[in-house]
């Protein structure tokens, strides 16, 4: 788990649109700093990220026509494990810096945010092929739909095509 995570944070930040993504992943955490505390809103939107990413990971099997309920919660509960780790480390080393200084926490935030964002766009791509915002990042998402659809990428605009007007895989 965890080198899938180094692994999808090294393809986020190797491209344009990674750096995109986490700058404005990076300027929403910082504005929720008006909603309330830094550090608890920035586990907030975490957490609604591993969720959002849960119920599109569901979506997407159910669209496959594959079981895979017990599959995502145990893959859920491990980035909780995994991500809260990450984020405690984090905690550590501000409290060892300063006690007011939040932008380490508010930057591993911002990544974990957007590796979510990566596999949610993935799920939605499977779910919808011809999604015209999703198909911008198209590029990006290539390598993540291939993963989760256990399927070569150059198989992957063979896939698109055929499902793009609805039809289930089998």
């Amino acid at each position: 788990m965890i080198a899938n995570v180094i692994d999808k944070l090294q393809k986020i930040i190797s491209t344009l649109w990674g750096w995109a993504g986490s700058l404005i992943a990076f300027i929403l955490t910082w504005l929720v700093t008006w909603i309330g505390d830094t550090r608890e809103m920035c586990v907030y939107l975490v957490l609604a990220a591993i969720i959002l990413d849960l119920i599109w990971g569901i979506a997407s099997s159910a669209k496959r026509g594959s079981f895979a309920m017990s599959i995502g919660f145990t893959k859920t509960c491990i980035k909780l494990a995994v991500y809260m780790s990450i984020l405690t480390i984090v905690v550590i080393a501000e409290k060892a810096l300063s006690d007011n200084w939040d932008i380490m926490f508010r930057l591993a935030s911002s990544v974990l945010i957007v590796a979510e964002a990566v596999s949610i766009f993935g799920h939605i791509l499977i779910i919808k092929p011809d999604t015209p915002v999703i198909k911008l990042l198209w590029k990006v998402l290539k390598s993540e739909v291939a993963k989760k659809l256990n399927i070569e990428v150059k198989d992957i605009e063979e896939y698109i095509n055929n499902n793009s007007n609805g039809n289930t895989i089998n």
